[in-house]
């Protein structure tokens, strides 16, 4: 058995390599231009452009630390790549044990880190403050440079001169955007341009005001969010990288972590498709049973009509005739309740209780009747199949009640196949109630995935499909291992 589970989980390591890999081609494959969408996007809410000056100089002040609830003066050490003793250096009122209050502040360099510097102020991309660092000090050789935690600072109230000239191409490179979005915000008459004869390389000084279009509204800056800017392979590994690690890319269109945004999604699919397996085992196990001991009788054909017609009608249509039920104004003057569709407190059973159950209630049964339907006629079928096996037979002939005959013979037997669906409906439900979610205003996982579809939110489509992929494998496995614990018969060598 351990040797087989060892297997199993050994196996989720290639399933999952070619889940993630079908998933970035597809996504590769897919029609559309997202880079145009987000651009459009945007210039719809209005970000185009914003005004900015050239900074030459600047002051530099000390690094600070808020206090915050816990914080000591080694644990502000440790969170800063420092020494305890680096720490008392510039905060001489301090001692190791000192007790430091809420809200104060305290010195952590008296100055400011040179990579620090070269981020804020663009003077190199993020990926490489080595070429910043290495500008600060050649523009500034009269500048004595401290060191903190292995790095280079500027000491507080010097004045560093950051840049002398510079052009709308180097601008461009820092902020990651094409030097013709430069030249497209910067018009003949702007302050930059005022004559039109502004090139991406005429020199701008200190002092001078120019227009800077938004990083977040440019090509570029979109393709490198994306990572769409490099060669198919270089993608595709760093994909697969990022993916091994959970390293997820932040949304493209709110730069919110896509974690983030799964997880926030995810508890109310679970609510909603837990009380749904619920109401679908409730419907399915007695009904297929009771149909099943009473094969070709009125009950079995009802029974069996009400399975049939459960798997041909939409769950949302059912779902919509409850909501005629229960609803004031519908069947019933005052109705049965009312349901919360925009109370917040209402979507989880951990804030209210009453509430949970108003809202979930019906898209739950609308589900799991489904659900339940399907499981029900393979209950059935697979109960009549076991009743006619000899064992049972033996069972009848000794004279055994046919509760006992049904509970402690067939049953488990016939729970085998009906625990193969059962898995396959758990795996479906995750991501397939997209339409109740809708109907009912709870933002799950299915509501999740079909506005970024709209969207075209590729890191976040990307984070969910991976994580429902690993759901799937997982229910698998362990449906796998449950089926020795329901039938004796079964063994995993």
């Amino acid at each position: 058995m351990q040797k087989y589970i060892l297997r199993r989980i050994l196996l989720v390591i290639p399933t999952l390599w070619l889940v993630i890999s079908i998933l970035f081609l597809v996504l590769n494959a897919l029609p559309g231009d997202y880079v145009t969408i987000k651009l459009s996007n945007l210039e719809a809410s209005g970000a185009t452009k914003i005004e900015a000056e050239i900074v030459g100089n600047l002051e530099v002040e000390r690094t600070l630390h808020r206090v915050v609830g816990g914080d000591s003066v080694a644990t502000i050490a440790a969170n800063y790549g420092a020494t305890v003793d680096e720490i008392l250096a510039v905060n001489p009122n301090l001692e190791a044990d000192s007790q430091l209050r809420p809200g104060s502040t305290i010195i952590v360099i008296d100055g400011q880190l040179l990579s620090s510097i070269s981020r804020t102020s663009r003077l190199a991309l993020p990926e490489d403050t080595d070429s910043g660092i290495a500008l600060l000090q050649e523009r500034n050789p009269d500048v004595e440079f401290g060191t903190f935690a292995g790095q280079l600072f500027a000491p507080a109230e010097v004045t560093l001169t950051l840049r002398e000239s510079t052009s709308l191409r180097e601008l461009a490179e820092v902020n990651r955007v094409a030097p013709e979005d430069y030249l497209n915000v910067n018009q003949q008459g702007t302050p930059a341009n005022e004559d039109g004869e502004l090139t991406v390389d005429t020199p701008l000084y200190p002092g001078d005001t120019y227009i800077s279009p938004t990083r977040e509204i440019t090509e570029a800056s979109i393709k490198n969010q994306l990572g769409i800017d490099k060669p198919l392979g270089r993608q595709y590994v760093e994909y697969l990288w990022d993916t091994i690690r959970f390293q997820f890319r932040p949304s493209f269109q709110t730069n919110e972590p896509s974690m983030d945004i799964f997880l926030r999604s995810l508890p109310r699919t679970l609510h909603l498709n837990a009380y749904a397996l619920i109401v679908a085992v409730i419907v399915a196990l007695p009904v297929g049973i009771l149909s099943a001991m009473r094969q070709d009788q009125a009950l079995d054909y009802g029974l069996r009509g009400f399975a049939i017609m459960a798997l041909a009608a939409p769950s949302f249509w059912i779902a919509t005739m409850l909501i005629f039920v229960v609803s004031p104004g519908g069947i019933f003057e005052r109705g049965i309740w009312s349901i919360p569709l925009t109370d917040e407190s209402a979507r989880s059973i951990f804030t209210s209780v009453n509430g949970f159950f108003a809202l979930y209630t019906i898209p739950a049964v609308a589900g799991g009747i489904a659900a339940g339907a399907g499981l029900m006629r393979i209950t059935r079928s697979e109960l009549l199949e076991v009743l006619r096996q000899d064992y049972v037979r033996t069972a009848w002939s000794k004279g055994l009640r046919e509760r006992a005959v049904i509970r402690r013979h067939a049953l488990r037997n016939a729970l085998v196949p009906v625990l193969s669906v059962f898995g396959l409906q758990l795996a479906a439900l995750v991501g397939g109630n997209i339409i109740l979610e809708v109907l009912f205003n709870i933002p799950g996982v299915g509501l999740m995935l079909l506005q970024r579809l709209y969207q075209a939110d590729i890191p976040v489509i990307q984070t969910a499909v991976f994580f429902l992929a690993l759901f799937v494998i997982i229910v698998n496995i362990v449906i796998d291992i449950s089926y020795a614990l329901i039938d004796p018969r079964i063994r995993y060598t």
